[in-house]
C-alpha cells in the first residue's frame, strides 16, 4: 500500500505528509484525527487508508520520515563538526536547538513519540529508538581527536564511557519529560543544553590532561 503513496506526485505527497505531521505533532497519536488530516490534505479518508491501511501505519511512516529528515540535516553539516569530542557535543547541541527552531513540528512529533510512547506503538517505537541510537551514535562519535586525553587512561574505554553517558543523559531527559506537553520541552531546550554542557565539563576533568 505504501508503494502507491510513494508513487504519488511530490506535491500531493507533501500535502499528505504536512497535514499528518501537523496533526500528530500538535495532538499526539491518541488524540490525532484522521478526519482533520484528510481535510487539510484535501483527499478522501478512504484514499488515506488505501495508502496506509491504518492510523498506526500512517504514524509510523510519518515518524520515520521525520527522523530521516532531521538526521539528514546533521549529515549535511557533518564536515563542519569539531574533532575534539567535547566541542563536538556542544556543536551538536547547538545544531539540535537550531533544528528544533527550523522544524518545530517534526521535532515535536519525534520527541513526543519517544518520551510519551502511545501504548499501541510502544513496542515499535522502542525498537526504532534503539536502532537509531545504535546506527547514528557510532557515526557521531567517529573520527575524533583523542590527543588531549590523559596518557594513563585507555582512550577507547574513555570513548565508550562517554557513549554510555550520552545514552544515560538522553534517558534522563526522556524520563523527566515523560507525559509532559511537548511545549514544555521546547521552552526548556536551552536550559537542558546548558545542563548537558555542565555534565560534559565534569567529564573533561576526569578524561583530559
Amino acid at each position: 500500500m505504501k508503494e502507491k503513496f510513494e508513487s504519488l506526485p511530490e506535491e500531493k505527497k507533501k500535502r499528505i505528509l504536512d497535514a499528518s505531521i501537523e496533526e500528530f505533532a500538535i495532538n499526539g497519536y491518541d488524540k490525532a484525527s484522521t478526519n482533520s488530516i484528510v481535510k487539510k490534505a484535501e483527499i478522501s479518508k478512504g484514499l488515506l487508508f488505501h495508502y496506509f491501511g491504518s492510523k498506526k501505519s500512517l504514524f509510523l511512516y510519518v515518524f520515520d520520515y521525520c527522523v530521516n529528515d532531521l538526521t539528514s540535516r546533521y549529515y549535511l553539516m557533518k564536515k563542519e563538526e569539531p574533532k575534539d569530542i567535547f566541542e563536538r557535543f556542544m556543536w551538536f547541541s547547538v545544531l539540535k536547538i537550531k533544528t528544533m527552531h527550523q522544524e518545530p513540528l517534526m521535532s515535536r512529533l519525534v520527541f513526543s513519540a519517544v518520551s510519551n510512547m502511545p501504548k499501541e506503538l510502544s513496542e515499535e517505537l522502542t525498537e526504532k529508538y534503539k536502532n537509531l541510537f545504535a546506527k547514528h551514535m557510532p557515526l557521531i562519535m567517529g573520527d575524533i581527536d583523542t590527543s588531549k586525553f590523559r596518557k594513563d587512561i585507555d582512550s577507547q574505554k574513555a570513548v565508550e564511557l562517554i557513549m554510555i553517558f550520552m545514552d544515560g543523559i538522553a534517558n534522563k531527559y526522556l524520563q523527566k519529560y515523560r507525559n509532559k506537553p511537548a511545549d514544555e520541552v521546547f521552552n526548556d531546550a536551552e536550559k537542558i543544553m546548558e545542563e548537558f554542557n555542565d555534565y560534559i565539563n565534569i567529564l573533561k576533568v576526569g578524561i583530559y590532561k
